[in-house]
């Protein structure tokens, strides 16, 4: 009998499907030329850790809430595998500190704006808003607590015991995508950072804390317009009463008015109109869901000073109730996400870790094609470390969003059920 070869004893081979790729690589893999734009501006011979590779380390820190420090950083991307396949060298945590320092985050600013032209879909939108074809940006700062020894960053009260950062932020309400911030010290004031980042074109929703009128002139001149909410002490005096519609009265409006200031120091270029409307709510988001705030403006009577003629009373009330967008959008950061803690002291580090989560809310919402919620994070963050793939992302999401929004619609039913009473 012919002894039987080694080779013959053999299982046959079989074809073992090819493992999905990581879903943070694929993330990464959607700015790609973003980030080949950074290395390219980066050309100091000498350099491992470039500029690509410090924002790469920041959005994994991102998807990751337990990497929160430069030493989970480092451990991170300690491991060649992990370095291979992001495509990133060891990053140690005093290089990396030493990157915060000195990376300019306006570098950064490209890359949010080329990600929010990529992201399409609307967010809490109104079908009589589509006749404004001018981005809608709404414009408000939050504050994050930092330690007292960092100097730069003032407490906003003398007696406060912590120091302060502000996050001025301007925000495309419509679309749902932040576009730029300026991050202050607490003291100073958010208002005074407005004039420097005004675009053309453009239509700003603004608070109380924004009434100026020389900055209001500005946005005109720039070829902008305005809403801004007045503070009770705005006193003014009425040039003509404009009729009200019916629709404009089911909406609540009590008052359309072309006005001008009773101060004679305090004059406007253009003619201005002031509205003044009950019950406003603006404490809900499009799904009609409380944000969990209480709605602090909701409900109350409103003032709001505009130089847009053309619109109705009734527009003017849907733009302002499109500002809570904003307030919602912190709320992502600070409840959703957890930014409360930041892993730099130097200003240019702060920015670059604010950067880095604007990037990685804009390629979430552009990987899922709606605007982010706390489930598409805690399932992005499990498909980063490796628990989902990317379809079991999508179909998930898909399926929470759905729940969500079939009980949106029960609510909605039984508060008109109520009302019909």
């Amino acid at each position: 009998m012919p002894r039987r070869s080694k080779l013959s004893l053999r299982k046959p081979s079989v074809d073992r499907p090819k493992r999905p790729p990581v879903v943070g690589v694929r993330l990464i893999r959607l700015m790609d030329d973003l980030l080949a734009g950074l290395r390219d501006a980066d050309a100091h011979g000498n350099r491992v850790l470039h500029r690509d590779h410090v924002v790469i380390a920041h959005l994994i820190a991102f998807f990751n809430p337990t990497v929160d420090s430069l030493r989970t950083i480092e451990d991170a991307f300690d491991r060649p595998r992990i370095q291979k396949r992001f495509g990133v060298p060891r990053i140690t945590r005093c290089t990396l500190s030493d990157a915060q320092r000195v990376f300019d985050p306006k570098l950064l600013q490209p890359l949010v704006d080329a990600l929010a032209r990529r992201v399409r879909q609307k967010n809490g939108g109104d079908a009589r808003l589509d006749a404004i074809t001018r981005q809608i940006i709404a414009v408000d700062a939050t504050c994050f607590e930092v330690a007292a020894r960092i100097l730069w960053a003032r407490p906003r009260h003398p007696g406060d015991a912590r120091g302060t950062v502000q996050m001025c932020l301007h925000f495309d309400v419509l679309h749902g995508v932040p576009r730029g911030f300026t991050l202050i010290d607490g003291r100073s004031s958010e208002r005074a950072q407005l004039p420097a980042a005004i675009l053309p074109d453009r239509l700003y929703l603004l608070d109380r804390a924004y009434q100026s009128y020389e900055h209001l002139n500005t946005i005109v001149e720039r070829g902008s317009d305005f809403v801004v909410r007045l503070r009770r002490t705005a006193n003014f005096m009425t040039v003509a009463d404009r009729p009200l519609t019916a629709a404009d009265r089911r909406a609540g409006v009590l008052q359309d008015l072309e006005v001008t200031p009773t101060d004679r120091k305090q004059r406007f270029q253009m003619p201005v109109r002031l509205v003044e409307i009950a019950g406003v709510d603006a404490g809900r988001d499009g799904d009609g869901d409380h944000d969990g705030r209480g709605g602090s403006e909701g409900g109350n009577t409103v003032r709001l000073l505009t130089n847009r003629f053309d619109l109705t009373a009734e527009q003017l009330g849907l733009l302002y109730r499109q500002r809570w967008q904003i307030e919602l959008f912190f709320r992502w950061l600070k409840c959703v996400v957890g930014l409360l803690h930041f892993t730099s002291e130097s200003h240019a580090g702060m920015t670059l870790q604010l950067y880095a989560a604007l990037i990685g809310t804009l390629l979430l919402a552009l990987f899922t094609g709606n605007r982010p919620n706390k489930y598409d994070y805690s399932l992005m963050s499990m498909a980063v470390s490796g628990f989902l793939t990317a379809a079991e992302v999508l179909e998930v999401s898909a399926r929470r969003r759905a729940e969500r929004q079939r009980a949106a619609e029960r609510q909605r039913a039984r508060r008109n059920e109520k009302k019909s009473r």
